[in-house]
């Protein structure tokens, strides 16, 4: 579209009587194109940066037997680990997405007892916590691992509360 409407634009096609629809008739196709290729530029550019993870960047959750590692290989030991949210999101958009509504993605909101030296953490209401998020993989990869993750926590007695949240996308 944005070659069309450029096309129209530079060689004042087409004629009509009046000025102004001759703008729209060749700026709209303009406008539109460049939007899609701008936005199409950006999705390409995050998919380009999530891919691009490597190494300890590349881990979002990994379990062991003295506590877990999050992105950039920082560890987290059982003990400092107060409780732990498990989230499911739900698409109650008016267009739904083109995979099924129960395999949306999941995350897990890791509660600590004490600040310890990671970049992501963050604080709630006093408490840190840190976020890890299973959206780049399709559900039939993340949802066993989610699962038997859930039993690890419980298995370690670290209360794991289970949430409904709503994503519209």
């Amino acid at each position: 579209m944005f070659g069309t409407g450029l096309y129209l634009a530079l060689n004042d096609l087409p004629e009509t009587s009046s000025y102004l629809s001759q703008i729209v008739l060749s700026g709209t196709p303009t406008t539109v194109g460049g939007a899609c290729i701008v936005f199409g530029c950006f999705g390409m550019v995050t998919a380009l940066i999530g891919m691009a993870r490597k190494g300890e960047d590349a881990i979002d959750l990994l379990l062991s037997s003295r506590g877990i590692t999050v992105r950039g290989g920082h560890k987290i030991p059982w003990d400092a680990i107060s409780h732990v949210t498990g989230i499911r999101y739900d698409n109650r958009a008016a267009i739904q997405l083109m995979w099924d509504r129960a395999d949306l993605n999941r995350a897990f909101v890791i509660h600590l007892k004490e600040p310890v030296d990671i970049p992501r953490l963050t604080t709630k209401d006093g408490v840190p916590q840190l976020k890890i998020d299973v959206l780049r993989y399709p559900a039939e990869d993340y949802r066993p691992l989610y699962e038997r993750t859930v039993a690890e926590f419980e298995r370690r007695r670290i209360p794991v509360d289970m949430v409904h949240r709503t994503k519209e996308t």
